[in-house]
């Protein structure tokens, strides 16, 4: 009986080292699929040449690039128009050294109102008032002939 147990274990033992498991297959598959992109990736590629990627410029900007474009940036805005009113005379404004009427472009703003002692100035984003100085003794209106 015993050695019927011994020879029936033997048997079994070697039916099943024959035998995978289906863990195993599908490891081997896995593996085999892996190794397959493994190759493709190793292969080498054809791209662009190098004389070509050469001549492209880089798309990123660099330090003194930037400084120089914010210091244009900040120097645009550090420009400022000093209005001055000079004189009203007749419906007209001497405003910096040159006459304009109702409706005219001063710098980028527009003459809507001429008051007595005063005109205002409007723009898309401010209302700006400009009064007539305190009477000077040093100027004098002359006619010209």
């Amino acid at each position: 009986m015993k050695k019927i147990i011994l020879i029936l274990f033997v048997f079994v033992g070697i039916s099943f080292a024959g035998v995978e498991s289906k863990s195993d297959q599908v490891g081997k598959i896995n593996a085999q699929r892996y190794n397959k992109i493994f190759k493709e990736i190793s292969k080498k590629r054809v791209g662009v040449a190098n004389e070509v990627l050469n001549k492209v410029r880089s798309p990123f900007v660099s330090n003194m690039v930037y400084q120089r474009i914010k210091n244009k940036i900040s120097s645009v805005k550090r420009k400022r128009i000093i209005f001055t009113l000079f004189g009203i005379l007749n419906n007209e404004a001497k405003i910096n050294k040159k006459w304009y009427k109702i409706k005219d472009k001063v710098y980028g703003y527009r003459l809507i109102r001429i008051k007595n002692n005063s005109v205002i100035l409007k723009n898309k984003r401010k209302k700006i008032e400009l009064f007539l100085r305190k009477k000077d003794d040093k100027i004098e209106f002359t006619k010209n002939y």
